[in-house]
């Protein structure tokens, strides 16, 4: 359509900040906690389920099950919003710690995940670093994929839920993998624009995001018509895991100890040369999220804090976050700015004195000139 979508925006701006406003009740007692019990194979999803440990053993590769029954996913991947399943319980932050502290839990948790993957047709190739592939079954399970929208909402829960549990790894790497399929590959065009509405924006490491931003601005079509992140700082852009190979130390050069030659105290100097001009990158790093300011700013205003259910409510603390991070854009690009005049001076004046010092010869002593003018007179005679 050539717009974002502000809703998707607003909603994973929420989960991001980590539902500002959000009242939460406290329990004490780990059996009002229904998710949790749900994970310990104690009760049965609702309504009409299974215990957990029936699930993921029977639905394995059970396609049609996974496709039509819609209870489920809420209490396989609970968030702390409303969904459409009035019987799930919404997470809450004393869940997620007891999740966390149990290792029967997050075996079920991770296995479930993997029952959805392969229902995506995905590998888990690294339990550890969360890689993926594509699994042997992909053509039939693509095709799901782009024919059923609503697994595109389910994959949205699911990216959500896994940054609940302290699974943001694991987070990257699918929404890496729908970016390379969508855009790269092209083999789900029905996905490619919840990838990048929703997906994209689940991460919530600033520094990874905006990797996986430029990322999708290098391989979507046309460039120019992309919208979820500013053209210049795409194009200035620079991803912190590309270091710069401008200088390389001789690895194999041995020094004595205690000891520096010219060369070693000139790579030293490179060295700090290149960590400065690694923080400016830093500095202008691309803010994916303000794509037109001042439309961002009339929205914020206007919003309120939405949860999943549809209720709402006002969120001041929300509001004025956004407020400062868009604020904080003008000084940021300003900052980067002199830093890089200052650096490119600095870098200016090492170079003018490494060319003196090296077409500079040494001042002779009047010892030096004494001993020359003895032999000079003893070959005249």
């Amino acid at each position: 359509s050539g717009k974002r979508n502000w809703n998707a925006a607003k909603d994973l701006q929420r989960y991001r900040h980590r539902y500002p406003g959000l009242v939460e009740p406290e329990n004490d007692e780990e059996e009002e906690m229904w998710n949790l019990s749900f994970y310990r194979n104690e009760i049965c999803f609702l309504p009409q389920g299974l215990h957990i440990e029936a699930l993921l053993e029977s639905w394995w590769d059970n396609y049609e099950v996974l496709e039509e029954n819609h209870s489920y996913i809420q209490w396989l991947f609970p968030l702390r919003e409303h969904g459409m399943n009035w019987h799930a319980k919404q997470l809450t932050r004393q869940e997620i710690e007891a999740f966390k502290k149990s290792e029967e839990v997050m075996q079920r948790f991770e296995r479930a995940y993997q029952l959805m993957l392969r229902f995506y047709g995905i590998t888990l190739t690294n339990q550890k670093t969360g890689e993926l592939e594509r699994a042997e079954n992909w053509t039939e399970r693509f095709q799901n994929l782009n024919r059923f929208s609503h697994n595109n909402l389910r994959i949205t829960r699911i990216l959500k839920c896994l940054g609940e549990m302290g699974y943001e790894h694991y987070q990257v790497h699918l929404v890496k993998f729908f970016l390379t399929e969508t855009l790269v590959k092209e083999t789900l065009p029905n996905v490619k624009r919840s990838a990048l509405d929703y997906f994209l924006f689940t991460i919530r490491s600033k520094r990874k995001r905006r990797e996986l931003v430029h990322y999708a601005w290098q391989h979507f079509k046309p460039q120019s018509s992309f919208i979820w992140a500013p053209q210049d700082k795409l194009l200035k852009y620079r991803p912190c895991s590309a270091k710069t190979q401008l200088y390389q130390k001789d690895e194999n050069k041995q020094e004595p100890p205690g000891k520096k030659s010219d060369d070693s105290v000139e790579n030293d100097q490179k060295d700090e040369l290149l960590e400065e001009e690694q923080k400016v990158r830093d500095n202008a790093d691309l803010q994916p999220e303000e794509v037109n300011e001042e439309d961002l700013r009339e929205k914020l205003s206007e919003h309120v804090s939405q949860g999943g259910d549809g209720e709402e409510e006002r969120d001041p603390s929300f509001a004025r976050q956004e407020e400062k991070d868009l604020n904080s854009e003008a000084e940021e690009v300003q900052s980067t700015t002199e830093n890089d005049c200052a650096k490119e001076s600095k870098k200016r004046k090492l170079d003018a004195s490494r060319a003196d010092t090296k077409h500079s010869e040494p001042l002779k002593s009047p010892n030096d000139i004494e001993k020359i003018s003895r032999n000079l007179g003893e070959c005249a005679i």
